[in-house]
């Protein structure tokens, strides 16, 4: 007589899934949880860098460095003449308020620097020695005065002082002397000029009208 067998399938079966669900609820329990890469990221990036620039600072540089770079004009590029044109100036207004009366020569300042300048008073002749500066009389002569240079500083209308600067204005150069001067019966200024490309020019001014042109009896 045979034995019946008995059946394990169903409980084999059971025993099987519940493995496999411990195994999984294993693995998903004990797993590490999932790395924020984006929030370490975004904790640990440096910001940039936004200090301010140093334009302000550049800018001033610039602008103090472009202001030196603009020089101002020297007395010989402004006026043309150059200081010993406006000493010379000078001593002319010196001699004329220590005389009292109208300047009609002035010589190149002799050897100790001082200028010579003659000045017309009351019918007669004073000359008055002025320092190199210009601003100081060192001393002065009585001298007599020609009748026709009387004659023609009372007839001009152009002083020896602008007539200086009307040359100087007119040929550029430093003023070398200047005097009341006469050609066929005409007055006009002698003005010499110190031209650096030329040499001492002599010019002559009109005592009327202060028109400037060179002086052709000179040579070139």
């Amino acid at each position: 007589m045979r034995t019946p067998r008995r059946r394990t399938t169903v409980p084999s079966l059971a025993a099987a899934v519940a493995l496999i669900l411990a195994a999984c609820g294993g693995e998903s329990g004990g797993g590490d949880p999932p790395e924020e890469a984006t929030s370490e990221q975004a904790t640990t990036e440096e910001p940039a860098d936004e200090s301010p620039t140093d334009d302000g600072e550049d800018q001033g540089t610039d602008a103090g460095t472009g202001g030196a770079d603009e020089s101002s004009p020297t007395g010989d590029s402004a006026g043309g003449g150059g200081e010993s044109t406006d000493v010379a100036l000078d001593a002319i207004a010196t001699a004329e308020d220590e005389a009292g009366g109208q300047a009609y020569a002035i010589d190149d300042p002799d050897e100790d620097g001082t200028w010579e300048v003659d000045v017309a008073v009351d019918g007669r002749s004073v000359e008055v020695q002025v320092s190199p500066g210009g601003d100081e009389v060192r001393r002065t002569e009585q001298d007599d005065l020609d009748g026709e240079d009387r004659r023609a500083l009372q007839e001009a209308e152009i002083t020896l002082a602008e007539a200086i600067e009307r040359a100087v204005a007119e040929a550029g150069g430093v003023l070398g002397d200047a005097e009341l001067d006469e050609d066929d019966g005409r007055a006009f200024w002698s003005v010499s000029l110190d031209l650096p490309d030329r040499g001492d020019v002599e010019y002559r001014v009109d005592t009327a009208s202060g028109e400037v042109s060179q002086d052709r009896d000179e040579d070139d």
